[in-house]
């Protein structure tokens, strides 16, 4: 019927798909600001509650930060 992506909710908080992806909540803050292709919805009245959708999990599993090299320099 459908793979294990399938379950749950179609909008996921920065901290489930960053504990989906197994990276911290601020790497998923600072894919948001830096891919203005992401697909996000912005929550409140300030925006700054965010749900970032499940179809991103696929998307950053394919190797496609939009950042470039994570990894830290000396």
């Amino acid at each position: 019927m459908g793979t294990a992506d399938d379950d749950g909710p179609e909008w996921l908080t920065r901290a489930q798909f960053a504990a989906a992806l197994q990276v911290h909540p601020k790497t998923v803050s600072r894919w948001i600001a830096a891919d203005p292709d992401m697909r996000v919805q912005r929550l409140g009245p300030t925006g700054h509650r965010v749900r970032v959708h499940r179809s991103e999990l696929e998307r950053r599993r394919s190797g496609m930060s939009p950042i470039g090299d994570t990894t830290a320099t000396a």
